[in-house]
């Protein structure tokens, strides 16, 4: 099977536009409900809260700030969603639905295959059996009290053995939801693109900087500039998009970089548009960053929420408490912050 990483494994580009197209058929999507679709494709569930993420997981555990927040956001969507709450998690996380069982099952495999040829190659004339991935005592120990008491109706030990190495790769599953995540987001977008009622004229991901009309290669040596998602029309309009479903205070530096990039890049004296489409619940960030200026501008000519109604509701809006929730509606007023609806109608044929 090939690896989660390389150009033919399930996280692959190739395989995402693939489930995309699946998942869409011949759809056209409405842009009043393209947030759904986005949540159907790529929301997921935190396991260790059983409840839909909107923030970093360690912060919302019981007992922690974003628990309850958590909470109304799983609560709202899945009403928004049409289904129960205990349902959720069957409506949402389509695209890692549809490969991590595949992938968990052949981890599992690989992992006692490669444990048994190690053992084989060591101890060839040994005719003993040595341990291998699975056989720890602590989770035979969790599993122990579902067990028949009666022998004869117990699996077998290589049957439970299997069942718990599957465990491990299912615990070690969500490092790979990054794979997913960061550039499927871009193609989720993408896709959504392309099946409203009047796609733009032009767009793509992934596109070397001097690929998109009006902006020159960086300079000889640096390397390839690659824009995560840029749309354009007939009219020499670029708008270029930072896709980010959510940024930490250490990536936020690397915005206004790659902004001044574009502007030393672009040969056009038509000004660019530039974008950072997000899923991010943190008002702080979200007003950041919808303020941040720089070059006598405001860094992003607006900033996309996926759902600003989720986010108005997870903050109780309508009567915020505190400097940053009050600043994330009056720029959500203001139309600083928009929702994905507003901006597909805008940039649409």
């Amino acid at each position: 099977m090939a690896s989660a990483s390389s150009s033919q494994g399930p996280f692959s580009r190739p395989n995402r536009v693939r489930l995309i197209d699946e998942y869409f058929a011949d759809r056209t999507v409405n842009p009043a409900t393209a947030w759904m679709d986005v949540y159907r494709l790529l929301l997921w569930i935190d396991n260790r809260t059983g409840i839909a993420h909107c923030y970093e997981s360690d912060k919302s555990q019981p007992g922690k700030p974003w628990y309850p927040r958590s909470l109304v956001f799983h609560d709202w969507v899945s009403r928004e969603l049409g289904v129960a709450p205990l349902d959720l998690k069957d409506h949402v996380d389509w695209m890692f639905r549809q490969v991590i069982g595949a992938v968990t099952q052949a981890e599992a495999d690989e992992m006692i295959r490669d444990a048994v040829a190690v053992q084989e190659r060591l101890f060839p004339e040994q005719g003993r059996e040595l341990p291998v991935p699975g056989d720890d005592p602590r989770l035979h120990a969790i599993v122990e009290p579902l067990m028949p008491p009666d022998s004869n109706q117990r699996p077998g030990e290589d049957q439970v053995n299997d069942v718990l190495r599957k465990v491990y790769a299912h615990m070690r599953s969500e490092n790979k939801r990054a794979n997913l995540l960061g550039r499927g987001f871009e193609d989720v977008l993408a896709g959504v693109l392309a099946r409203l009622p009047e796609p733009p004229a032009a767009f793509d991901t992934q596109t070397a900087l001097e690929d998109i009309p009006g902006f020159r290669a960086t300079r000889q040596g640096d390397k390839t500039e690659k824009v995560d998602l840029w749309v354009g029309d007939r009219d020499r309009r670029r708008v270029l998009v930072t896709a980010k479903w959510s940024v930490r205070a250490d990536r936020e530096k690397q915005l206004p970089s790659d902004f001044a990039t574009y502007v030393q890049a672009n040969e056009w004296r038509d000004p660019f548009e530039y974008v950072w489409i997000t899923n991010e619940f943190d008002p702080a960030r979200l007003v950041a960053n919808a303020t941040y200026t720089t070059m006598n501008r405001s860094l992003f000519d607006v900033v996309v929420h996926i759902c600003p109604q989720a986010v108005w509701e997870v903050h109780h809006l309508d009567q915020p408490k505190g400097p940053n929730p009050t600043r994330l509606r009056d720029l959500m007023e203001a139309g600083r912050i928009v929702g994905l609806d507003r901006w597909l109608l805008g940039v649409g044929a």
